[in-house]
């Protein structure tokens, strides 16, 4: 019986050094810089650890043939065709510093402006700059996109998304950030408080929020026309209606990006502080692109969905604040889609 007991404890041995090896072998090739070998043994001995439950086809450098449809690109679509390759997503994208956190989630600063008149070419100018450094100096910031509104163009919006608070905390420490807040009180008329959000959709960990793109973009003026229609836009829901708000634009924002052609990306933030608060940001490939989904049968189900959860003040605060216009920073061929 001792014997035998040897027998099976020197065989387990032998099965756990190979599997050791196979993993340190393949840990060498995988693309992802944070993935350590530690928590490639971890996952190789399906031991739980505290990492996304994407499967290891997706972080490594080989690329699969995607069988999920673009309507089931989010992770908490529950028509997603379930296989075990690849969202689409990930074919454009492999996991690097300039994704999200593994677990999916960012967060975005949400600012708005009303410069004044004679300030606004100054304004952008400090804009473009200010954004440029957050991108090239800050490894947390993972877009930093300036809008300006296309029927006021005194009104200008920022769209911000770090990889996380500490990000956002290491940003107000630079001097580019600093520069630009120092010269606010001169060139604004109004600034609205920034609105600090956590990401609702899409939160899937292999979603694109990198500005930058899969390769450097191509420098050129043509590129810099800001061709793209943006909306940025706050949404004030009644509290008791949050929820049932959330579950209706997560389906309008799935359904505009895998049922409409110009719709590059539809994000959904929500405010920290504030829960019935929502942030709309939405790119279409040009202005007709949005027309097109304002008559989509989608955004007449939402709108009939929800024009009962919105508070009193919604109609006259989404006004102010919200800016519908052109990409003034980063060009049209910077990393603008969501796929």
């Amino acid at each position: 019986m001792g014997s035998f007991r040897v027998l099976i404890w020197v065989c387990s041995f032998t099965v756990v050094v190979s599997v050791v090896k196979s993993v340190f072998r393949s840990s060498a090739t995988t693309s992802h810089p944070r993935t350590s070998r530690c928590k490639a043994i971890s996952r190789m001995l399906s031991i739980s650890i505290e990492r996304s439950s994407i499967p290891v086809s997706v972080l490594s450098t080989s690329r699969h043939v995607a069988t999920t449809t673009r309507a089931g690109q989010d992770s908490g679509n529950s028509n997603a065709v379930q296989t075990s390759k690849s969202p689409e997503w990930a074919l454009k994208a492999t996991r690097c510093a300039n994704h999200a956190s593994p677990d999916g989630t960012v967060v975005g600063v949400m600012c708005s402006f009303k410069v004044k008149e004679e300030h606004v070419q100054e304004f952008i100018a400090e804009a473009i700059t200010n954004a440029k450094a957050s991108l090239q100096n800050e490894p947390d910031c993972l877009r930093f996109d300036v809008i300006q509104d296309s029927k006021t163009p005194t009104k200008i919006a920022f769209c911000e998304v770090f990889r996380n608070l500490e990000g956002i905390e290491k940003h107000k420490t630079q001097d580019h950030y600093k520069r630009i807040k120092g010269l606010l009180p001169d060139m604004v008329v109004d600034q609205s408080r920034s609105v600090w959000c956590r990401n609702v959709f899409p939160k899937h960990p292999e979603a694109r929020w990198s500005a930058q793109g899969e390769a450097k973009s191509v420098q050129h003026p043509h590129f810099a026309q800001g061709s793209l229609h943006v909306i940025s836009s706050p949404m004030y829901v009644k509290e008791e209606h949050i929820q049932d708000y959330l579950q209706a634009i997560i389906k309008d924002a799935k359904d505009s990006i895998s049922q409409e052609p110009g719709c590059l990306r539809f994000d959904v933030f929500q405010s920290i502080d504030k829960p019935g608060v929502l942030w709309l940001y939405e790119v279409y490939a040009n202005e007709a692109a949005f027309d097109y989904h304002g008559n989509a049968p989608h955004i007449q189900t939402w709108k009939d969905t929800v024009q009962h959860m919105h508070t009193e003040e919604h109609r006259e605060t989404n006004r102010d604040k919200r800016v519908f216009g052109r990409n003034v920073w980063p060009p049209d061929n910077a990393g603008w889609s969501v796929l």
